[in-house]
């Protein structure tokens, strides 16, 4: 009976002191000091006011050092040594630890995890609080690492660029806008892709291309033939000044979808073939030959969009400029696909990005991630062909 009844006791001290933060914070602070100084004394070889032979050193004081654990912050007294050579293990995992925690939540930033959600997921793994702020500063050491991948000097030829745009909500101090977000992919001499940046700005000024291609020429772009992209109006102006003599091909996907715009479902699954059968054709007289009967078939019923056709589609068929291996990676920005998905995939969770260097940030790091894999790998096209077929029209 009394066996039980001090069992019952027992129970309820323990549960006292398990509910109270300042005992368990007393507790681990006791323990941690205690570790801390055994640590000190082997270090000089010597405990406290001892006199020995076998001294290593001796003491110079102490300076405070705060301990971030499970139980909250404890404040520590970590003793000095005159020499100033001792160094603590236990800080020393300590900072590890910090630095795995640092890295885990660059990690899941980059995931798409918004930095409101990764401030809970750290008070969740650490106990302690952390700042929105915090958090974002911690992100922003991505930044210089970025930067130089950025403006990295470009020491191959790239004779194909493949440039695609996607918008992004971006908040700014007038409120949320929509911005250009634009990937340049290179594709090199050797046959190789290459992410050669990521710009945001306004893809219909070609004050804002010009900027892109001036620096991409002060990075040492060099060797461009041919340029694919969706129809920004102010990216052909910005390549007749900066590339002159370059082939723009109009993405033929993008121009696929205009035309179902223009016709809305029912009568463009009607003329959809026709349209699919001059990107198809063989060489560039059989497609401007299927343009024309697709042009006349339009006329009737749809006129404005057949004049459209026939002003705007010369521009999709600049691909037959290239050596007919290439024309089917070459004739669209289609080779983004699964890169999209992916940078889809993290804009999803984020919603709004809080500024341009956070969706840079973020967008620009598996960039980079996905240009090492691509310069790495396999070749994507074989460039001999290209220079084979260059040579025979200069020829």
């Amino acid at each position: 009976m009394t066996q039980q009844q001090n069992s019952g006791l027992l129970s309820e001290v323990q549960q006292v002191l398990l509910d109270d933060k300042d005992f368990l914070g007393e507790l681990v602070k006791r323990a941690v000091q205690s570790v801390l100084n055994a640590e000190f004394d082997a270090h000089i070889n010597a405990a406290p006011y001892e006199r020995s032979e076998d001294r290593q050193g001796y003491r110079n004081g102490s300076y405070r050092r705060s301990l971030k654990t499970r139980v909250g912050s404890i404040e520590l007294e970590v003793c000095r040594d005159r020499e100033g050579n001792f160094k603590t293990e236990l800080f020393r995992r300590y900072q590890r630890s910090e630095q795995a925690l640092v890295a885990s939540m660059i990690e899941m930033y980059l995931q798409g995890v918004s930095t409101r959600k990764v401030k809970y997921i750290v008070e969740e793994l650490c106990g302690g609080a952390i700042s929105k702020s915090q958090v974002s500063e911690l992100v922003k050491e991505l930044d210089a690492q970025l930067t130089i991948w950025r403006e990295r000097p470009l020491k191959k030829e790239y004779p194909y660029l493949v440039i695609d745009a996607r918008y992004e909500k971006i908040r700014t101090r007038h409120g949320v806008v929509s911005k250009a977000v634009m990937i340049i992919i290179g594709i090199s001499e050797s046959g190789h892709r290459d992410i050669l940046t990521l710009e945001i700005g306004d893809s219909e000024s070609k004050v804002f291309w010009s900027e892109v291609f001036c620096k991409l020429k002060q990075r040492g772009l060099k060797g461009l033939y041919y340029v694919v992209s969706d129809d920004h109006s102010g990216l052909t102006g910005a390549l007749d000044r900066h590339f002159q003599g370059v082939v723009w091909q109009r993405c033929q996907v993008h121009f696929l979808r205009n035309f179902r715009a223009k016709l809305g479902w029912g009568a463009f699954n009607e003329f959809k073939d026709l349209l699919k059968e001059v990107f198809s054709a063989p060489d560039l007289a059989e497609a401007q030959r299927r343009k024309d009967i697709l042009v006349e078939k339009l006329e009737p019923k749809y006129p404005e969009t057949a004049s459209w056709i026939d002003e705007n589609i010369e521009f999709c068929l600049s691909v037959y400029s290239l050596p007919p291996a290439h024309r089917g990676r070459m004739k669209s920005t289609n080779m983004l696909e699964r890169l999209n998905a992916e940078l889809d995939r993290r804009s999803r969770v984020i919603g709004i990005f809080p500024d341009d260097a956070a969706c840079i940030r973020i967008f620009g790091s598996l960039c980079q991630e996905w240009a090492e894999e691509w310069i790495t790998g396999r070749k994507y096209l074989n460039m001999e062909i290209e220079e084979e077929a260059l040579k025979a029209a200069s020829n």
